[in-house]
């Protein structure tokens, strides 16, 4: 789903705050570079769920784990991506 942002009449995808603006912004690449950094695990979730905008329960579907285990991936990749 497009939609039109007020300020600037730039284009942005999905719901998550991470993927406004076009996929050719420098920010949008940086945060998918730092992502690719990630252990495959935290990395997964957190571009499943802040990415992609899928919610926890179907994150822990789609890679078969639990949502506990989930939600402790996405907090370490969350903080890796903050501290990084």
């Amino acid at each position: 789903m497009l939609r039109r942002r007020q300020t600037k009449g730039q284009f942005t995808r999905g719901e998550s705050a991470l993927t406004r603006g076009q996929d050719g912004e420098p920010s949008f690449q940086l945060t998918m570079l730092r992502a690719f950094l990630l252990p495959v695990a935290c990395r997964d979730v957190y571009v499943l769920k802040d990415i992609q905008g899928y919610t926890l329960p179907e994150v822990a579907t789609v890679l078969g784990i639990s949502k506990d285990e989930a939600t402790k991936h996405l907090r370490r990749a969350r903080r890796e991506m903050q501290t990084s």
